[in-house]
């Protein structure tokens, strides 16, 4: 009789090496199933930032076109960028802005965001004939700047005093300064005149005194100058926010003779008190008859000045109660012999 031996392990590895592989494709079908349906997507955060929607070169004020907004993720989107086109819109820029890239402060030239001011507004643009605006700081005292009440964003005209120094030549021809009126009846004093008109104010501090006016290139220089030799010689006007019209200057200055000569001021007399009350009731010690009041000028004594004339000046010719015609130039009229 004959046996036979068969070797079912043989058989019963391979069916297991079958099972494994198919459970190692189920698994990795599941997985890769969960992956792309299984599972919820994670939500990415977004923030919307203002981009550049073109090219824009440096020193060209932005308009509206050249911005868009656009969705960025949180983490992608700057700090400082901005959100909205008011906060941009009429500036200019200080250096290249490119297509997409995120707007933010530092790449103005000048930005309420990051500055006390703004030396260009709105309106303004730089172009070849624009003008060349700057910001100068003045000094000027409350009592001069309409009690320290002046606020950014208001405009200004500024008075300069400066005193006028006339020279006269000498024997030798050489100029020198006077001291007394010349032979054309000048002399040496202080003089007002309105020599900025229209200034915006672009900050105000007066705690300190200090104001920053925006102005253009010549009137820079011209204030550079004044500061120079006259430091503490502005004075600081409030212009009404609707009148935005230019003085003509040249009916316009000050000084002190011309103050006298528009508002007709007296000048002061020596008063000899016993003529202008009479004499007095009560005789003064030592004195044999009636005496002038204790105090009064000239004592009485022969030589005395005289009373006051009836006349308001020293033209000699004018009716009692007349006054001597204005003049608008020191030079058309004598000058007072004494000033208030």
């Amino acid at each position: 009789m004959e046996m036979e031996f068969k070797d079912t392990g043989r058989r019963r590895r391979f069916v297991l090496i079958l099972l494994g592989v198919g459970l190692a494709l189920a698994a990795g079908l599941g997985a890769f199933s969960l992956a792309n349906k299984g599972g919820p997507a994670v939500e990415v955060v977004k923030k919307s930032v203002l981009v550049a929607a073109r090219d824009i070169p440096a020193r060209t004020q932005v308009g509206t076109d050249d911005l868009t907004l656009r969705q960025v993720p949180i983490d992608e989107a700057l700090t400082q960028s901005y959100e909205a086109n008011t906060d941009v819109v009429g500036r200019v820029t200080s250096v290249p802005i490119y297509t997409d890239q995120q707007i933010t402060p530092n790449l103005f030239a000048t930005s309420t965001a990051d500055a006390d001011f703004s030396i260009l507004g709105a309106d303004d643009v730089v172009t070849a004939t624009s003008p060349q605006w700057r910001a100068v700081a003045v000094n000027i005292p409350p009592e001069r700047a309409v009690g320290g009440e002046i606020k950014a964003g208001q405009h200004v005209d500024l008075f300069v005093s400066v005193e006028i120094k006339v020279l006269n030549q000498d024997a030798d021809g050489n100029y020198v300064g006077c001291d007394t009126i010349t032979a054309s009846q000048f002399q040496c004093g202080k003089s007002t005149k309105i020599s900025f008109q229209d200034l915006e104010v672009l900050k105000s501090t007066p705690d300190d005194d200090l104001y920053v006016f925006k102005v253009d290139l010549h009137q820079a220089e011209q204030i550079a100058q004044v500061i120079q030799e006259a430091p503490d010689s502005f004075t600081m006007v409030l212009r009404p926010d609707e009148d935005n019209r230019d003085v003509d200057t040249t009916q316009y200055g000050t000084t002190t003779d011309r103050l006298i000569m528009t508002y007709l001021f007296p000048a002061p007399q020596l008063v000899n008190l016993q003529d202008l009350l009479g004499p007095s009731p009560y005789p003064y010690p030592g004195s044999p008859s009636g005496s002038p009041v204790p105090g009064s000028a000239g004592g009485g004594e022969p030589g005395a000045s005289p009373g006051p004339s009836t006349s308001p000046g020293p033209d000699a010719s004018l009716a009692p109660g007349e006054s001597p015609a204005a003049s608008g130039s020191p030079t058309e009229s004598a000058q007072p012999s004494a000033t208030p």
